[in-house]
């Protein structure tokens, strides 16, 4: 394992989603196919919502292949319950209470015998694969294992043993479920708990009240009301909500609200409540909105699956329970044909992962995705970090431009968004695409078509410093985004002093919590900045096995530190492991050294492999002295040592469970099988922990002893006090049978043993699809690309001869990532990574040797004029892809009406005011002014800002009509008709509903239009516009493009690129002209709907790591989610500081206690 090993005393369990649901497929093409990877899936939202919004050709309904991975199987096993339950018959009828089963934690007696029914049915299937296989679900659920069955079964059995507790036994399970509830109720005490609000992304200052009132009402109840008077008595505790991961313990994470998955704008955009509304009125339409949503999605996912076969079923769902990071190794694995993997299951697990052979063997006749276009990781970067789960999943995403991996961070990190994605990088973000392959679509675009108003309207009325910041990341390939004539895989290279300085830093910023300099610093801070950096210090996800996979990933393509030098032996190891060739750990130099040292570990061994593996038995009685202490300190990590005389290394890469040992054999072939104690760390068992070492570090360590210890951070302070200075629980010679053992390998539960950690299997390159080579030169300081330098040989004869005859070689700008070199009629275009600026581009020419060298400077800054090309597609198997813009079904897209109250459409204005950043707000208020520059991307957003003002009636009369005219050359360029506005559920915006028309005066004249708004464009906006529009158009296609489509005929998508605001070239093909347009035949004409292309327009927001976002939101005073600054204390009426008016209290002694600290930032106004 790659993450270090915490202490397994904090688990939560997660049985519904925190975060609102999203369609996996809104980066495909209708015509692909979509193999879906969820990690750390958790509740099944994301597919009931996508069966239910997936945009796709009509009666060609998409194959959904989804894979859901979770390490707690009782995650898997509700999901996989619902999902039996939806494919049973007359399944809509019991749609109620299946919701019950699902979202409440008490039921009805109704829903409670539905539940225990099923499990009588799921139970039998659980016997092995082929049982389940031959069973009624096998076409809509399969099993990736057999553990999975057996760990899925395993809580169906628990659920439905509850059916046959005995009156005593009823009565004691209610009440410590009961007892659960009402701790998580004694936590949250007074505070507000709003984090449902960002579900409802622009109506969020809307819900405020709405969805902390009926958060509250959920905990005391255990139930949702949303208003019915048919509500029936909920009396019984739900058995799926009482077991997890954790046994028979109520773990059910604190933040969990029912209504969090769900989309709640769609209950409340025509409501009419204003911002300060704060009755309770809501909550039942919050509510209803919910249960309506999952109604509907359900009802989708039935008519996926009823009365189908598991070869025409359009939805398989595979279940996999394990660690993520596990997982993906062993998919990697299966790609290399090993289905019976040397992967352990999951932390604690001595289990190793064994794929079904009839799904991931090489023969196997309908084999399961092992390679994915859509791979999503919910907030997997919070648990285990954004390079650990990186380096896992690059290798799985599919070769192609439209394939999209998906990162989600819940935690913040960093004082910012943009100091965020550096602290998750561990280095500069255009760097660590290049080494890595893959970036942000919306870093290189510098904008998104999602919003992240919620967050921006949290962080404005809720503490300065916000517990979570919901930031969710769109990985593509470097590569993608190109048209297909020059979609090349180029050949990157470093220097080799610069690449190691390089890795050195990422070195650095992954072991930052062993900085000393970092830890003297919290003395120097505020108590808030402190309390941040403690809570970000116990934070810690990688072992230096990460490090050696992040370079072995890279190779496809330590004096600062206060214990770095420590884990020396282990980067060592691991770098081994990795596939590096390290010369002083060759099968010679061990046998040189063991003729040296004759170390009495190894003095019988005949022969001694590079890499062992050291098990160690912690003794029961020595874990029950410290379990509690462990557990009160949250999740300690753990870590071994092995020390002799005044040698010390660390090992943080450890694999761990209870259990009890069997050892048998001697020396080289004495194997060891450990025996899991199913009770865990509640059990009886001893601890045993092992981990890999170079067999030349124990060589030289005669008479060293082993330990386990807990590591030192500055959230284990406490437990020097129990433990000591050096924190260590437990250590024994190496030589001591009793509780040490060195073994060639790793033990498993199993005698099949497995040799030491897995290497990864590195893919082969693509020699046939190799582009130019690519050379980054970094800047003097090692931070960032300063030039990428583009080598291209001239293999062509007559560019040969014009380069050798001295023509001259000149570079031309095609896009910001493209340029055309030219040798008189000799032309090549390059396609580099980035945006790039040509204009002083650097030259080498080599006429004899035939090559030509372009140095161009990265231009990944904002840039005022020329921002065509930020609108990118690519061609994907002749379907163009889209870059930086998700696809949308606009007819799954709810409309909404406004309101006759004058107020209670305030949440649009902020909204559509939101895409401007900080930046361009203040640029708006200085533009016209003598010597301002024209900012094109702000115009854009000023176009689009009077679009959606002028469509919704913010301003006055409400427009529909609409054209796009360039008054410096008298053109009327495109009519733009507008039949509704929707919202964007998934991406929490709004979309115009919209029909484009060619502004062609021969067609314009003819159009039965009122009453036009007309929207004035420069030259370079219109050029902006020539490209923005097609993409607008192409993501809410549901037609399928002709073969002589002028978009592969011409090979570009706009058409006619710098023919700017020209009627007479229309940028977009006619594939969909005329379809679908009967709503625009009674309104405007035959004309309008001869020649109208449905379009989906939205707004354009800022993206949060480049750019500051935000404005000040003018929120009721009362709304203000203000909690006292000494104990946090919120949702009571609170006093502020007289003198500085900032600091609040709830009460004087508060006050006081907190002056000595106040009083340094307490500045008198």
């Amino acid at each position: 394992m790659s993450h270090p090993l915490y202490w397994p005393a904090r688990i939560f369990f997660y049985p519904v989603g925190n975060t609102s649901a999203i369609c996996l497929t809104e980066e495909l093409p209708p015509e692909h196919k979509a193999d879906v990877l969820l990690l750390g899936c958790g509740d099944p939202r994301h597919i009931l919502y996508t069966a239910y919004a997936d945009a796709s050709i009509p009666n060609e309904p998409r194959k959904l292949d989804v894979t859901c991975c979770d390490v707690d199987a009782a995650v898997l096993a509700r999901n996989t319950l619902l999902f039996t339950l939806l494919a049973d018959n007359a399944a809509e009828n019991r749609l109620p209470s299946i919701w019950n089963i699902f979202y409440h934690m008490m039921l009805d007696e109704s829903s409670l015998s539905l539940l225990i029914e099923q499990c009588r049915k799921l139970v039998p299937l659980t016997e092995n694969l082929d049982s389940w296989k031959q069973g009624p679900y096998a076409h809509v659920v399969t099993m990736c294992s057999s553990d999975t069955l057996s760990e899925i079964g395993r809580f169906w059995k628990l659920w439905l043993g509850t059916s046959n507790f005995s009156a005593k036994q009823a009565k004691r399970f209610k009440e410590k479920f009961q007892d659960g509830i009402k701790n998580v109720r004694k936590r949250h005490g007074d505070y507000v708990v709003a984090t449902s609000m960002r579900s409802a992304g622009p109506l969020a200052p809307v819900t405020l009240f709405a969805v902390s009132e009926q958060f509250k009402d959920f905990w005391m109840t255990g139930t949702t009301d949303d208003g019915s008077p048919d509500t029936k008595p909920a009396n019984n505790p739900n058995p799926t909500f009482a077991f997890s991961l954790l046994g028979d313990e109520f773990a059910v994470h604190y933040g969990t609200d029912p209504v969090s998955g769900f989309h709640l704008a769609e209950a409340l955009a025509s409501a009419g409540l204003e911002l300060s509304d704060k009755t309770t009125s809501a909550i039942p339409k919050v509510v209803r909105a919910a249960r309506q949503q999952f109604s509907t999605w359900c009802k989708a996912v039935i008519r996926r699956v009823q009365n189908s076969s598991a070869s025409s079923a359009s939805l398989m769902v595979r279940m996999y329970a394990g660690e993520a990071l596990a997982f993906c190794q062993a998919l990697r694995s299966a790609n290399a044909s090993v289905v019976h993997t040397p992967i352990f299951i999951a932390p604690w697990r001595r289990s190793v992962v064994q794929l079904d052979d009839t799904l991931y063997s090489p023969s196997a006749p309908s084999p399961a995705p092992t390679s994915f276009n859509v791979i999503e990781t919910s907030n997997l970067i919070d648990h285990l970090g954004l390079q650990n789960l990186l380096t896992v999943t690059i290798p799985l995403l599919f070769d192609s431009s439209s394939s999209t991996l998906y990162t989600e961070a819940l935690l913040p990190a960093g004082d910012s968004p943009a100091e965020g994605i550096l602290d998750h990088m561990c280095g500069d973000l255009s760097t660590m695409s290049l080494l890595l392959g893959v970036v942000p679509s919306a870093y290189v675009s510098r904008f998104t078509a999602r919003s992240n108003t919620a967050e921006t309207m949290m962080q404005g009325i809720a503490d300065p410093v916000p517990n979570q910041y919901h930031e969710r990341l769109a990985w593509k390939h470097i590569s993608s985004g190109h048209p297909s004539n020059s979609l090349h895989k180029a050949e990157f290279s470093f220097s080799e002093t610069q690449l190691a300085r390089k890795l050195f830093d990422i070195y650095l910023n992954m072991f930052s919590d062993e900085d000393v300099r970092k830890r003297m610093a919290i003395l120097s801070v505020d108590n808030s900045q402190a309390q941040r950096m403690i809570q970000s210090a116990v934070i810690i996800h990688y072992s230096r096995r990460s490090f050696a996979l992040l370079i072995a990933h890279m190779k496809t393509r330590d004096s600062t530190l206060i214990t770095g030098s420590n884990f020396f032996q282990e980067t060592a190891c691991h770098l081994h492991l990795a596939g590096f060739s390290l010369p002083w750990i060759s099968p010679t130099q061990v046998q040189e050294l063991l003729s040296e040292e004759d170390p009495p570990l190894f003095r019988a061994w005949s022969t001694v492999p590079e890499v062992v593996t050291v098990v160690l038995v912690v003794p029961r009685h020595i874990i029950t002295k410290v379990q509690s202490d462990l557990s009160d300190a949250g999740t300690p990590i753990l870590q071994c040592e092995t020390r002799v005389d005044s040698k010390h290394n660390s090992f943080a890469c450890l694999s761990g469970s209870f259990g009890k040992l069997e050892v048998s054999g001697e020396d080289e072939n004495k194997v060891a099988v450990i025996v899991d104690d199913k009770a865990g760390i509640n059990g009886t068992s001893p601890l045993i922990v092992s981990f890999p070492v170079l067999s030349s570090t124990l060589i030289c360590m005669s008479g060293g002893t082993v330990g386990l210890g807990v590591r030192s951070t500055l959230g284990t302070v406490e437990l020097t006090k129990k433990l000591g200075l050096e924190m260590c629980l437990f250590k024994a010679l190496l030589t001591d049978e009793r509780y040490t053992h060195v073994l060639a390998r790793t033990p498993t539960t199993s005698h099949g043993m497995i040799n030491s950690e897995p290497s990864p299997e590195h893919p082969k390159l693509d020699t046939k699809r190799q582009g130019h080579p690519i050379h980054a030169e970094m800047d003097k300081y090692n931070t960032q690309v300063q030039s990428l330098t583009a080598h291209v040989d001239i293999v062509d004869p007559a560019g040969q001869a014009s380069l050798a005859s001295g023509c001259a070689v000149t570079v031309e700008q095609l896009s910001p990532n493209k340029a055309k070199l030219n040798v008189d009629q000799y032309e090549h275009v390059i396609s580099f990574p980035f945006p790039v600026d040509t204009v002083n581009v650097k030259l080498r020419v080599a006429r004899k040797s035939k090559y030509i060298e372009a140095s161009v400077v990265p231009t990944l800054h904002y840039q005022e004029s020329n921002i065509a090309g930020n609108f990118r597609a690519a061609f994907d198997c002749g379907v163009p892809t889209l870059w930086s813009m998700h696809r949308v079904n606009l007819d799954r897209c709810p409309s909404f009406k406004l309101s006759r109250s004058r107020n209670a459409f305030d949440w649009l204005r902020p909204h559509v005011g939101l895409t401007f950043s900080q930046r361009q707000r203040a640029s708006r208020k200085g533009s016209g002014l003598p010597g301002s520059t024209p900012d094109t991307f702000m115009s854009l957003k000023d176009s689009l800002h009077c679009f959606f003002v002028s469509a919704a009636g913010l301003e006055g009369p409400t427009h529909a009509e609409f054209t796009l005219w360039n008054p410096e050359e008298d053109e009327f360029y495109a009519t733009i008709l507008v039949t509704n506005i929707r919202l964007d559920l998934g991406s929490h915006t709004v979309v115009a509903d919209s029909w484009i028309i060619p502004g062609s005066s021969d067609i314009r004249d003819k159009l039965k239009v009122e009453h036009v708004l007309s929207i004035k464009t420069d030259t370079y906006e219109s050029e902006a516009w020539r490209h923005l529009l097609p993409l607008f158009i192409e993501r809410c296609r549901t037609w399928k493009h002709k073969p002589s489509c002028d978009y592969l005929v011409l090979n570009s998508v706009p058409l006619y690129p710098g023919a700017g605001s020209d009627p007479k070239k229309v940028p977009w093909c006619s594939c969909g002209m005329g379809i679908g347009t009967e709503v625009l035949r009674e309104r405007y004409g035959s004309v309008s709907a001869k020649y109208a292309t449905r379009a989906a327009i939205s707004p354009l927001f800022p993206v949060s790591y480049i750019e500051k976002v935000g404005m000040k939101i003018d929120i009721p005073a009362d709304l203000a989610l203000t909690k006292c600054v000494a104990c946090g204390k919120g949702g009571v009426p609170l006093s502020v500081c007289a003198r500085c008016k900032k600091a609040k209290y709830c009460s004087k002694d508060c006050q006081v206690k907190d002056w000595k600290t106040h009083k340094k930032n307490c500045v008198l106004t």
